[in-house]
């Protein structure tokens, strides 16, 4: 299971983040600089300890939310400090005197047998090749399509995922606390606007459509992503993605529209 970060208020924020991908290599629009710390600290801590595979167990929950601007790494669990970061310098072998440890074969006075020179052909070079000429027009590598955004609030967008995360009786961006079986979403931070405000999409209506399948639902938006994969995606509430998939999928593409 794959769900990504919703924001909440700035106490429960550094409890609730999570996300299918590694976070985004820049902050997100709104990013609290005051209150979290420094966003690239965060995002070299979550890719060195993969929390982008160990999505909803107790080591993602203890060790890969970012911290309080204030709050020390070493307030968390041992596990929560990569392998080779400063803090564990001290457990490393420091001594110097490497030399001392490594095995010197015996001497000994016995000659080398003589060996019978014997004639010898003289090596042939290496036959010249030709490269192939490289095509004019090179097939492009595979990629992931690019969002299609809708030019009218009711037209449909495309090329988004959905993911889902958990509430843990939290609020989101737009202030209010709902379960998991409410029919809401968090839409992407760059949609959202001010993370630190009210958006004027609180309250929306979007109708979301699995596009591998075909199954649809409607949800509200009430909260904000800002490591959802791209502008087109959306985090559904645990009750809203298995309306269109099941959990062990994670994340599935989608076409939706504000309704």
């Amino acid at each position: 299971m794959f769900p990504s970060i919703p924001v909440l208020s700035l106490l429960a924020l550094s409890a609730s983040v999570s996300a299918l991908v590694a976070p985004r290599a820049t902050p997100p629009k709104g990013w609290n600089t005051a209150a979290l710390e420094p966003y690239d600290t965060y995002h070299d801590r979550y890719l060195a300890l993969q929390c982008n595979l160990k999505h909803n167990t107790k080591f993602f929950d203890d060790c890969c939310h970012p911290l309080l601007a204030k709050q020390k790494l070493s307030s968390l669990p041992s596990q929560c400090t990569p392998k080779g970061s400063q803090t564990n310098l001290d457990d490393q072998d420091c001594d110097d005197d490497d030399d001392d440890d490594v095995p010197v074969a015996p001497v000994t006075s016995k000659a080398p047998a003589k060996s019978t020179p014997t004639a010898t052909t003289k090596a042939k070079a290496p036959a010249k090749t030709t490269p192939a000429p490289a095509p004019k027009n090179p097939a492009p590598s595979p990629a992931t399509p690019k969002p299609k955004v809708a030019s009218s609030a009711s037209a449909v967008n495309t090329g988004g995922f959905a993911t889902f995360f958990y509430q843990n009786n939290n609020a989101g961006a737009c202030g209010k606390v709902h379960s998991d079986n409410d029919m809401i979403a968090a839409i992407d931070a760059d949609r959202y606007g001010d993370l630190g405000k009210k958006s004027s999409l609180c309250g929306k209506k979007v109708s979301l459509t699995n596009t591998k399948n075909g199954k649809s639902v409607t949800v509200t938006i009430a909260d904000a992503c800002p490591t959802c994969k791209n502008s087109n995606s959306i985090d559904l509430s645990v009750g809203a993605f298995k309306a269109i998939a099941t959990l062990n999928e994670g994340m599935v593409p989608i076409s939706w529209n504000f309704v």
